[in-house]
C-alpha cells in the first residue's frame, strides 16, 4: 500500500539545534516514517510541501494544499498530512470541503518538539500511517489523528493549547481509535456536499461580549461580503447591535460561542434565535471558523445568499 507524507511543518518538524534555547529547526517529518516498522509504515514518499508553522496559513494557502492533495489522490493509496495544530482543524476541514477522494487523507501533528522529552509526533505519524491503511477507513472523510482518537474534520476543534489531547469532537465524541495496530470506528460521518476548489470575498468574524462595538459592527455589515456573529448561547445577539444588522449590506451568519450545543431557544425577546429565525440571516450549525471559511468556499462558488443558507444549515446534521 502506498501512503504519501506531505510535510507542511509545525511542531512536529520542529526541534532545537546544539546550543539553542528555542526549537526551530524545520524537519521534514515524512523522515521520521523511516523510524517505524515495515508492517506499519509499508511504502512511503516524502512530499515536503512547506516548513511553516500553521498560524502563517491562511484559505489562500489551504487552497494551494488541497491542490496538491488532489494531484496525489490518483497515485497513492492515502495521504497524510503532519501540519501544525493552531490551524489543523481549518485546513483539514477545507480539504474535507474540496477535495474529491474516497482515499483516505489523514491529519496528525505534534504538541511537543522533536528535541522535547516525551515526544508525540512519532507516536501520532505511526497512527495515522495505521488509520490510513485500514480498509474501514475509505469513506470517512477529511480526518484528524491525535493522541490515538481519530477524528473527523467536519467536528473535530483543538480544546487544548499545550497537551497531547489536544483535538476532539465536542458534539458527536470522537470517530474512532486506534488501539496497538488495529483501528476501530465507532460511527460514520453524515456525507455532505463537495465544493470547487476556490475562494473568494471578504469575511469577518466578530465575538459577543458584553461591550461589542455597534460601530464596529456597522463598519463590517459596510465593509465585508459575509459577517460571521459568534453569539451568546444558543443564538442571542445584544439588541444594541440589531440595527446594525438589519440595516447592513452583508450576509449574516450566526454562530455560538459555547464549545458545545446548538442553536435553539423558544424566547421572543429582541435578538433572541426565535427572531432571527424571521429575518435574512443564516444560523450555522458548524462553529465560527469553519463558518467562515465555508463562506469564502460558497463565495467563490458562486453561491448566493440562499444556497449558502441551505449548504451552513444543513451541513452535518445527523449521523449514518
Amino acid at each position: 500500500m502506498k501512503i504519501a507524507v506531505v510535510s507542511t511543518g509545525g511542531t512536529i518538524a520542529m526541534a532545537q539545534g546544539r546550543g539553542d534555547k528555542l526549537s526551530s529547526l524545520a524537519l521534514d517529518a515524512g523522515d521520521f516514517a523511516r523510524e517505524l516498522p515495515t508492517h506499519v509504515v509499508g511504502e512511503v514518499s516524502s512530499i515536503v510541501f512547506s516548513k511553516l508553522p500553521s498560524s502563517n496559513f491562511d484559505s489562500a494557502y489551504a487552497r494551494r494544499l488541497a491542490g496538491r492533495i488532489q494531484e496525489l489522490v490518483d497515485e497513492v493509496d492515502g495521504i497524510i498530512v503532519t501540519h501544525g495544530t493552531d490551524t489543523m482543524e481549518e485546513t483539514a476541514f477545507y480539504v474535507d470541503m474540496v477535495v474529491e477522494a474516497n482515499k483516505p487523507i489523514v491529519f496528525t501533528g505534534a504538541m511537543m518538539t522533536a528535541t522535547q522529552p516525551g515526544y508525540d509526533g512519532l507516536a501520532n505519524l505511526r497512527d495515522a500511517i495505521s488509520v490510513a491503511r485500514a480498509p474501514e477507513t475509505r469513506g470517512q472523510g477529511t480526518l484528524i489523528v491525535f493522541n490515538r482518537d481519530i477524528h473527523s474534520a467536519i467536528h473535530a476543534t483543538k480544546i487544548d493549547s499545550e497537551r497531547p489531547n489536544a483535538f476532539g469532537s465536542l458534539n458527536t465524541g470522537k470517530l474512532g481509535s486506534v488501539c496497538g495496530e488495529r483501528v476501530y470506528y465507532y460511527y460514520r460521518p453524515r456525507p455532505h456536499i463537495r465544493l470547487s476548489n476556490r475562494v473568494s470575498g471578504r469575511v469577518a468574524l466578530l465575538k459577543m461580549h458584553y461591550d461589542v462595538d455597534q460601530e464596529l459592527v456597522e463598519y463590517a455589515m459596510r465593509k465585508f461580503d459575509v459577517v460571521v456573529l459568534e453569539s451568546y448561547g444558543s443564538g442571542r445577539i445584544p439588541p444594541k447591535i440589531l440595527s446594525a444588522i438589519d440595516n447592513g449590506n452583508a450576509i449574516i451568519v450566526i454562530t455560538t460561542r459555547v464549545f458545545g450545543g446548538h442553536l435553539y431557544d423558544e424566547y421572543s425577546y429582541e435578538g433572541s434565535y426565535q427572531y432571527f429565525r424571521e429575518r435574512r440571516v443564516i444560523l450555522s450549525v458548524l462553529s465560527s471558523i469553519k463558518s467562515c471559511l465555508l463562506a469564502s468556499v460558497c463565495l467563490g462558488n458562486g453561491k448566493d445568499y440562499e444556497a449558502m443558507k441551505a449548504i451552513m444549515e444543513d451541513f452535518w446534521f445527523g449521523l449514518v
